[in-house]
């Protein structure tokens, strides 16, 4: 199977490739996300979408700037907690093969790990909704592809209200529920101001610490609120989905928005027809100009259909290798600077975006800001997260009802 691919991507040391045993070099990258723990299923999925990019890459004659030369994936596992990703950081970080670190879908995990790979001089790709990731005073090694959490707030409205009113249902109540992890907080308190800001009242503001033990109290709350949406701003499925569970179980009818691969999962399946109309603002899904890319990707990766996480799996790889090819050499600040200057306009980093231009502004965060509304939806009679918005990269329409 040969994707449509930017280039080769592996991970190389900050020396010369290493070499395979029929002479080809290799680069090597290191890939650091939870492969144990709570946090496990996500993990994996980016995983697989990235050892599915480096097949791709490698396939297609690997890094044409490097002779040739094929990726390679340094797999450690980020566990559950900071420790777990500092340790793991720390073993790449020390690995001098390893050019570059992907890393480590939650954003505790991945503030933890960037600390330890920017002393130590390592480029780290990342997928974090944390604004520190990029904020930090001196941190130049850091790269982050996600939007950040003070800028999704905006992003998430802008993506629901105007269907929703179009659909009739006005929010002028609602119930803003999540956890108080690192990337929870900071979009909770910013969407409780861009709410109040367009009118909107909160009328419930509730936060746990993982794992919720009990989601009885809350969504008690929820129902007494008599609220017009539920914004469930959580990242894991377990608690999001005994929440949802309980919500239809007690009869609330309500849109339910939230924000993350968690939303998307397939295991939301086992709600049937019930799963319908759930959505989730992430910062990609299936597009228009990319669905025969993540067709195969789901066909080499073995689901039935590619989520954000698989999807930015592929993208961190394709991103990798790209600034392999502009560094023309595995270097680890080579890379860093070539990837400090990426502008790319076409090729599967650009097709998997909803975006015609992939570059990173100064602290290394992604540039512009973007992300995708994708419900739960019926089509072709298999049950999938649709891409609803933006209007012009939507592969389904809303439904509300």
């Amino acid at each position: 199977m040969t994707l449509m691919v930017l280039c080769g991507l592996a991970v190389t040391a900050c020396g010369s490739p290493a070499a395979e045993d029929d002479g080809t070099e290799t680069v090597v990258i290191g890939a650091a996300w939870p492969l144990s723990g709570p946090f496990a299923f996500n993990g994996n999925a980016v995983l697989d979408g990235a050892q599915a990019a480096v097949d791709d890459i490698n396939e297609a004659g690997g890094i044409e700037a490097l002779g040739g030369a094929h990726l390679e994936l340094r797999v450690v596992d980020a566990g559950s907690s900071a420790a777990e990703s500092v340790a793991s950081a720390d073993r790449l970080v020390n690995d001098e093969d390893v050019v570059a670190v992907m890393g480590s879908w939650l954003s505790s995990l991945s503030l933890a790990a960037s600390e330890v790979t920017e002393r130590g001089r390592v480029p780290y790709i990342s997928e974090s909704f944390a604004d520190h990731m990029t904020d930090r005073p001196y941190f130049t090694h850091v790269f982050d592809y996600a939007p950040p959490s003070s800028q999704i707030a905006d992003l998430l409205l802008d993506s629901v209200q105007p269907s929703l009113a179009e659909a009739g249902i006005e929010m002028d109540r609602v119930a803003l529920i999540g956890d108080n992890t690192a990337a929870a907080t900071p979009l909770i308190d910013g969407l409780e101001v861009a709410l109040q800001e367009r009118g909107i009242e909160v009328a419930i503001r509730e936060q746990w610490t993982p794992p919720l033990q009990d989601p009885s109290g809350l969504v008690q709350k929820v129902s007494s609120g008599k609220v017009d949406a539920v914004l469930l701003i959580a990242f894991s499925f377990n608690d999001v989905s005994s929440i949802v569970r309980q919500l239809q179980a007690r009869g609330i009818d309500v849109p339910v928005i939230q924000n993350g691969g968690q939303g998307i999962v397939p295991q939301w399946r086992e709600l049937g027809d019930e799963a319908q109309g759930l959505s989730s603002f992430v910062y990609t899904n299936p597009l228009p100009g990319s669905e025969e890319l993540t067709d195969q990707m789901a066909e080499a990766t073995g689901v039935p259909y590619v989520w954000q996480d698989q999807i930015g799996g592929y993208f961190a790889v394709s991103v990798v290798a790209a600034g392999l090819e502009d560094a023309g050499v595995a270097d680890r600040e080579a890379l860093n600077t070539a990837l400090r200057n990426l502008d790319l306009r076409e090729g599967a980093a650009v097709d998997l975006m909803p975006t015609d231009r992939i570059a990173f502004d100064d602290g290394g965060r992604i540039t512009p800001a973007f992300g995708v509304l994708a419900q739960w939806q019926r089509v072709d009679g298999e049950l999938i997260p649709c891409t609803i918005y933006p209007v012009e990269q939507a592969v389904c329409e809303p439904d509300w009802q």
